[in-house]
């Protein structure tokens, strides 16, 4: 005799796992003109006070893009405020071959005095998901 059963064994990933869809991940993120080597961007850069300053965000998406959001934070870990939300029809972002990535220049203004301020990058899809931030560190001399 012979029996045989089916039994489904309980996957314990099921019940912390409840994913929303897909999100954007920043790939880099830099201020400045010029982006020091592939892989390793500037973290930071130094401006005169109340100057214009490009802030790149690399990007890899597989959903559309609704907007760019700039936060400032005077510390890494202080209090952020909105500084900048870009629509994605009005922010010129294209594709980079060479990078390999979505790549979109956001100017911001340095701090008007000899302080240094923290930018926080995000982008938003039309899922209404929002990457991890990533942010640099712009300094007025």
């Amino acid at each position: 005799m012979f029996a045989a059963s089916c039994y489904k064994e309980d996957n314990i990933i099921d019940g912390i796992l409840d994913s929303k869809g897909k999100v954007a991940q920043i790939s880099a993120f830099w201020a400045g003109n010029t982006r020091l080597v592939a892989g390793s961007p500037a973290t930071g850069v130094t401006a005169t006070p109340l100057a214009s300053v490009n802030c790149t965000i690399e990007y890899i998406t597989e959903v559309a893009v609704k907007e760019f959001r700039l936060y400032v934070a005077p510390t890494p870990v202080g209090k952020k405020t909105l500084l900048a939300t870009v629509p994605f029809l009005n922010s010129k972002a294209k594709f980079d071959n060479d990078l390999r990535n979505y790549v979109v220049v956001i100017p911001v203004t340095a701090p008007a005095a000899k302080t240094a301020t923290v930018v926080f990058a995000e982008v938003v899809t039309t899922n209404e998901l929002s990457s991890v931030q990533k942010s640099v560190t712009i300094t007025a001399k």
